[in-house]
């Protein structure tokens, strides 16, 4: 009796647990609403070769989830075959183009979220969310028509729908910015100075006639351009010019010492002569008789430099005598007898 009853408990344990089990399964996802997931799909494409869809979000982390897509409901959603991963969790999926006109096709995403919960997300068209990669092999380079000219190479295989962005600073001037016209991957400036240091930079878009993208690529790596051989130049035009004034300061100097040394007059004209305050001042009265010249030595050729080297006639200067009177009308006047 008591084995038949543990038996038909057993039983009817083992039926619930099977069909709770089949019940849950035959459940449809439920889309997520709490807080916890509002999250924000973005997908890009990528250079026209994938589109990224990621999902980062640092709440999220601790979950464990995986992601669907279709391209405009034809067929069945497809789960991820490659994740992008961050601290081993997922966080986005790399999903292959095809074809480059998908990006005008409608895409549908789902991400779920552990057991039935999900999050979807939608497009219409993917053409707005075209990233290109940067230009490389970017180089500058001055032409035969005096022009600095900028060079690059874009990762497209259908170049016609790019349209190019170029950046440039002259050494630390505010950045100037120009588009590219035409199917050209260059850009020249005109009346470059050759002494001025430029960087450059180039970033790419859609073409409007392709589909206009609202995402740029990134810059390229910064270029610099610098006229090695004129800054080589004006280098060698100043270490000659400093040379050259080194030695024209000491000729003059030169020149000065020997006109002080053989030209007196020059010298007493730079360099006053000043009695010396050692000497006796009695000495100019009873040694030289009031000689100011032999008594501070000025020497010979100096006196005959200041005598003056013409003659006049001398000049004599008499004072008159006084006038003596006009006799009177009744004779001379007699003399005082002695």
């Amino acid at each position: 009796m008591t084995w038949v009853s543990t038996s038909k408990i057993l039983s009817c344990f083992l039926f619930v647990i099977f069909f709770q089990g089949c019940w849950s399964r035959s459940q449809p996802s439920v889309n997520c609403t709490s807080l916890d997931c509002t999250i924000n799909i973005s997908c890009t494409v990528i250079n026209l070769d994938y589109v990224d869809c990621n999902w980062t979000t640092a709440q999220m982390w601790e979950m464990n989830y995986t992601f669907s897509s279709v391209f405009q409901r034809q067929g069945s959603y497809q789960e991820c075959s490659e994740y992008l991963q961050e601290h081993g969790h997922n966080v986005g999926c790399r999903i292959p183009l095809e074809d480059q006109a998908q990006r005008f096709n409608s895409i549908y995403t789902k991400l779920y979220m552990g057991s039935n919960q999900f999050i979807s997300r939608n497009y219409t068209t993917l053409k707005e969310r075209v990233k290109l990669n940067s230009p490389y092999n970017v180089s500058a380079k001055w032409n035969s028509k005096d022009e600095l000219c900028l060079h690059w190479v874009n990762l497209v295989k259908k170049v016609s729908c790019v349209v190019n962005m170029v950046r440039y600073r002259r050494d630390a001037d505010p950045w100037q910015s120009h588009t590219a016209t035409g199917l050209s991957s260059h850009y020249c400036i005109s009346h470059a100075s050759k002494l001025a240091v430029y960087t450059f930079q180039v970033r790419s878009n859609m073409k409007e006639a392709c589909g206009p993208s609202e995402l740029w690529s990134d810059w390229s790596d910064p270029v610099h351009w610098r006229n090695y051989t004129a800054s080589t130049e004006e280098s060698q035009f100043q270490e000659w010019l400093q040379v050259f004034a080194s030695v024209l300061g000491a000729i003059i100097l030169i020149g000065l010492a020997v006109l002080l040394c053989y030209y007196e007059r020059i010298r007493v004209v730079l360099l006053h002569v000043v009695p010396d305050p050692s000497k006796n001042l009695q000495n100019l009265f009873q040694k030289y008789n009031g000689n100011v010249e032999s008594w501070v030595h000025v020497s010979r050729e100096l006196k005959e430099a200041f005598d003056p080297d013409y003659t006049d006639a001398p000049c004599v200067v008499c004072d008159p005598n006084d006038t003596p009177e006009p006799p009177g009308r009744d004779g001379p006047a007699e003399q005082p007898s002695s």
